[in-house]
């Protein structure tokens, strides 16, 4: 098929010049509808657009004119819809520009003021405006509420808290609600796990002991470690406070047939970690289990930032394994010691 589109019938070509350095395409109309859009000089526009498809491929063909003046003028961008004989699907599509090939992109365009605002979008921003005027900790109004205040669906409300619990700007309770994110904590990893900057902003950070027991290893404790499955490990559990409130949980698991290898003294658990010889650690987004969630008084959906550390002796002989949990929108980790 070949179909020519004139724009200036008679017009006679003056030349060849430079081709543009490229062109961008995009369809419309389920594919039935190519629009080009090619940036050229000002002194030079398009007079005719020929298309000649088959069943592999597409070829635009595009004739111009040139208008005598400066060869440094600026650039314009035309744009020209031409109707397919079928969907552009995917052909092969090539642009040529008085016969000179033209290099081809696909248009993605960039959206700006004008481009429609999704209500999920809207949502976000409303909200963000909102958090802005409350103080860390804050309570934000309740899903029916907002949902009215905003003027948008209950679903499309969720779906903009999800993003901005991912964000670190809220972060939201089991049972109680969603709250604004509290101010952040420096961290560094240490041989006990975590250690928070007293400096951070915050009062009143500890920890609480929640398990010391002697347990049979599970699959991933077991693998990590080189032991079998259900080997018993001393397994210490402690849940990290600031402000008075959970906000990590760290968890130690040592094989007892390698404890058992220390003198037995009070302080055999210190004398146990000095025998590292080096650490392997790998850090990575992660969320709670539901009991780490209970534990944390958190949403299961709220990010976490997991740690995962095991000790080696002098031999690669795996001394621990300890397993860091902390609230992913409070922890700025410090790596300068590592």
């Amino acid at each position: 098929m070949s179909l020519t589109l004139s724009e200036a019938a008679g017009a006679v070509q003056t030349g060849h010049g430079q081709p543009p350095a490229l062109g961008l395409w995009s369809t419309a109309d389920r594919g039935r509808t190519l629009v080009v859009h090619v940036p050229h000089k000002q002194n030079e526009r398009i007079a005719d657009i020929s298309v000649n498809e088959n069943s592999r491929s597409v070829l635009v063909e595009v004739v111009r004119i040139g208008v005598p003046g400066d060869n440094g003028a600026r650039l314009v961008r035309s744009t020209r819809s031409v109707p397919l004989a079928a969907p552009l699907g995917n052909r092969r599509l090539t642009m040529t520009w008085d016969g000179a090939k033209v290099p081809l992109l696909q248009a993605v365009p960039a959206g700006g003021e004008d481009a429609q605002e999704s209500a999920a979008e809207r949502a976000k921003k409303e909200l963000v405006t909102l958090i802005d005027t409350l103080e860390p900790g804050s309570a934000l109004p309740s899903e029916r509420v907002l949902s009215e205040r905003l003027e948008i669906a209950r679903m499309t409300l969720r779906h903009a808290v999800d993003e901005l619990t991912l964000a670190g700007k809220v972060s939201r309770r089991r049972g109680s609600g969603t709250y604004v994110a509290e101010s952040k904590l420096l961290c560094r990893i240490t041989p006990d796990g975590l250690d928070l900057d007293p400096t951070s902003p915050g009062a009143g950070f500890g920890h609480v002991h929640v398990v010391r027991d002697v347990v049979e290893a599970d699959e991933q404790v077991a693998a990590d470690l080189g032991i079998d499955r259900r080997d018993l490990v001393l397994h210490i559990g402690r849940l990290l406070l600031v402000d008075h409130r959970p906000f990590g949980l760290v968890s130690r698991h040592i094989p007892i047939a390698r404890l058992a290898e220390t003198p037995g003294a009070p302080s055999a658990l210190r004398w146990f970690s000095e025998r590292t010889s080096r650490v392997d650690t790998r850090i990575q987004l992660s969320t709670a289990t539901p009991a780490e969630a209970r534990l944390l008084d958190l949403s299961q959906v709220q990010p976490m930032l997991a740690w995962h550390k095991i000790a080696l002796d002098d031999k690669d002989t795996p001394l621990e394994r300890t397993r860091v949990l902390a609230r992913g929108d409070r922890v700025v980790l410090d790596l300068s010691g590592q």
